[in-house]
């Protein structure tokens, strides 16, 4: 997810625990030779380019020109068919070629082999030009046929042992060809007063406000704003920027997904810090069949969605979860690669208690939670077996394209919300109306692809322009006013489902919870931030790391009250540079790699972190299958190493200017910018350095109008593809993918 700020994570192993434990579960068989294949159906329209070896990072040996001989010899590239590409990782070597492309003997020592073949599908792949960053190409708008190979094959891939060797080979190519210039990995740090209590990291998830809670004698301030105060009830949050959108079909960055943790929900969630298992939300049950590639979700019953622009609420039902659903996946923006990869929705649907019954008592429909797996008979077995005893409202059942143990964290996110159907009826001049035509359309939620013809593809669609504004939700708070880049106020949700969790202290009392009012406070200046927090106006804030002295154990006066920073390990949150690699000399990667290596690593680390940053060397960050340093460049400030790149490259650095962007109020990313600016220049290039508000710097990007900018990543779902995925994938179509195994 492309990042406004630092969030908060967990320990490396845990979040190694819970991907593999994802996979384990659907994984079957596993024999010392095994092949896979996927025939892909693609949707989306031109050409590719080939990839390039690597000389320098793989290690290449065929044997001679007898096929019986045991002598060897390292071969350089021009020995190589064309198409074929050798990746020695640290347990295998990778070989990915073309169909039909003969791929010499290769001497692993000892090592497995894994080949991975493809069929490029060209009539389906979407030229680069007119690709969307972070949808349909990476944000480099970068394309290597092998390297997409590997993400794709890596993606369907079920067998842990091997994914984590086809995502080492990624790691190691994307350090090599370097379209994003890598620079770091937070370490974990937040800040707060200390009267706050409950605070909880979670990798993908923000905390949920309800579950935090206030000393009864902390102070009450008054924020000068329409007669609100930072008291023990209100939760005031002073930070940056302003959330991309107010749809959660449509927002990718960390503030919208935030704000839609707390005001909506999920099928699935994640309890507080829990990252092995989700836990139910609106779905109270679920299973799968014994392939994996159909799921079946139980929607709990009484539910409701509240509309506080027109003091209405709506029922939640199993139609809601699937039109959500599908309707990330019709508009096509943003987020929707999470849904539209893994997720055939037009032939998922809607059953009735009934017809889910029926299904269950043929067998072969399985349900993990818990640690424990049963294969149940009746749908009462199925809600006995997750603890549920209440009413429900429907299923939903999700036909996947392919296997994807990942699936259950990806409907965990905010963007997966969901949102009542009729709210668009109601309120869209066009629907009104037409909401009981709808539902007969698609025959009640078994024909979703009905639906086209309410909702179009595109920022431009009614349902999202409504929601865009006014967001509705069933979740613990509801969004009761906003101004923008000025602030939102949340408000608890009296409407909410789960409100018995507010009669539980700390929480709440009599139903009601202990933080009643949420606020964001936005400003862009971190002085003024840091002033704001200091006067008790906020509770937390985003303090910019080289400024966490200013702050840290100030005591509020007349109290023993101070601020706390607080500091733990790494997270699995990264920044990065990302390059126009459809520019030149982006394009060249001998530039990108002097580039890299004139990048004062330590320097920003200490000046502009505070130490708080440590060294990333490619797409994968420390603690995700795939990631390993023994394999890779470790790149380091090295001019002279720099210069002689750029002497081989071929270009003159003085022909062209380089414009670095950053967002609004991200004093950190200022001051990258600014060392770059220095750095780069000595380089021969012309540099200049541009804030854009964080909205306008999201468009201008995704739709390739850029030179450099600088942006993080926090994680979307707990597996490396989010990050290979989005951030290297260059949306080459493969009609067949298939990997082998020796």
């Amino acid at each position: 997810m492309a990042s406004g700020k630092t969030l908060g994570a967990i320990g490396v192993l845990i979040i190694i625990l819970a991907i593999i434990a994802a996979y384990v579960s659907l994984h079957k068989g596993g024999g010392p030779v095994a092949t896979t294949t996927t025939t892909a159906a693609t949707t989306t329209a031109a050409s590719t380019s080939p990839a390039t070896q690597a000389p320098g990072t793989t290690t290449t040996r065929t044997a001679t020109a007898s096929p019986t001989a045991t002598a060897t010899q390292t071969a350089k590239p021009a020995q190589l068919p064309k198409g074929v590409h050798v990746i020695e990782t640290s347990k295998a070597v990778v070989v990915v070629a073309p169909k039909g492309v003969s791929i010499p003997q290769i001497e692993t020592h000892g090592k497995k082999l894994v080949v991975v073949r493809y069929v490029v599908d060209e009539k389906h792949t979407k030229p680069i030009n007119e690709s969307v960053a972070f949808t349909t190409i990476d944000p480099a708008f970068y394309r290597n046929t092998t390297i997409d190979a590997l993400i794709i094959a890596a993606r369907r891939e079920t067998n842990p042992e091997i994914r984590e060797i086809l995502y080492e080979a990624i790691y190691k190519l994307s350090n090599y060809e370097v379209p994003i210039l890598w620079l770091g990995q937070y370490k974990q740090v937040r800040v707060q007063w200390s009267w706050l209590h409950g605070r909880y990291y979670h990798p993908i998830l923000a905390e949920r406000y309800d579950l935090l809670w206030e000393d009864k004698n902390a102070p009450s301030v008054d924020l000068g704003l329409g007669g609100y105060k930072n008291d023990p009830s209100t939760y005031v949050i002073v930070t940056i920027g302003w959330p991309d959108t107010f749809d959660p079909a449509a927002d990718y960055e960390t503030f919208g997904w935030a704000i839609w943790h707390n005001i909506g929900d999920t099928l699935v969630t994640y309890w507080k810090n829990e990252t092995k298992e989700v836990s139910p939300d609106l779905a109270v049950a679920w299973a799968h069949s014994e392939d994996g590639t159909v799921w079946y979700f139980v929607i709990r019953g009484g539910v409701k969605a509240y509309d506080p622009w027109d003091k209405k609420t709506y029922n939640i039902t199993a139609v809601d979860a699937l039109f959500s659903i599908w309707r990330i996946a019709r508009l096509g923006l943003d987020p929707s690669w999470m849904i539209t990869e893994f997720v055939d929705v037009n032939n998922s649907k809607v059953l009735t208690e009934q017809e889910f019954n029926q299904l269950l008592q043929k067998g072969g429909i399985y349900a993990e939670y818990h640690g424990k797996t049963v294969e149940p008979k009746s749908l009462d077995e199925l809600l006995k077996f997750f603890g549920y005893s209440g009413g429900t409202a429907g299923v939903v059942m999700l036909k996947l394209k392919q296997p994807y143990g990942a699936i259950l964290s990806i409907l965990a996110d905010p963007f997966a919300s969901v949102v009542p159907m009729k709210y668009f009826f109601d309120n869209i001049d066009q629907l009104k109306g037409k909401y009981e035509e709808a539902l007969k359309a698609s025959n009640y939620g078994k024909n979703p692809a009905a639906w086209a013809a309410y909702v179009k593809p595109g920022e431009q669609d009614p349902t999202h322009l409504l929601l865009h504004k006014k967001p509705v939700g069933t979740g613990p708070y509801y969004v009761k006013e906003y101004k923008e880049n000025s602030y939102i106020v949340l408000e608890y949700n009296p409407y909410y489902w789960n409100k018995t969790l507010w009669t539980m202290k700390p929480y709440g009392e009599n139903g009601v919870p202990s933080h009643k009012t949420v606020i964001y406070l936005i400003n862009n200046d971190a002085v003024s931030r840091i002033e704001i927090l200091k006067s008790g106006q906020a509770d937390t804030g985003a303090i910019p790391l080289d400024r966490l002295k200013d702050v840290k154990d100030y005591q509020m006066e007349g109290t023993s009250f101070r601020i706390q920073v607080e500091e733990g390990g790494i997270e699995p949150t990264i920044i990065y540079i990302v390059l126009n690699t459809m520019k030149p000399p982006f394009n060249n990667r001998l530039v990108r790699q002097a580039l890299i290596y004139m990048i004062p690593f330590e320097q920003i680390s200490s000046a502009v972190y505070a130490g708080y940053l440590v060294p990333l060397y490619g797409v994968l960050p420390a603690g995700f299958p795939g990631h390993n340093d023994d394999i890779v460049i470790k790149y380091h400030f090295d001019p002279a190493k720099a210069t002689e790149l750029i002497r081989k490259s071929g270009i003159n650095p003085s022909e062209y200017t380089i414009e670095i962007w950053y967002n609004t109020g991200n004093s950190q990313r200022e001051k990258i910018a600014s060392i770059l600016q220095q750095t780069w220049g000595q380089l021969g290039f012309r540099v200049t350095v541009k804030a854009l508000n964080w909205p306008t710097l999201l468009s201008k990007t995704e739709k390739g109008d850029f030179d450099v900018y600088i942006i993080g990543w926090a994680p979307d779902y707990l597996d490396p593809d989010d990050y290979a995925g989005p951030l290297l994938y260059g949306g080459t179509k493969f009609s067949e993918i298939t990997v082998t195994v020796k």
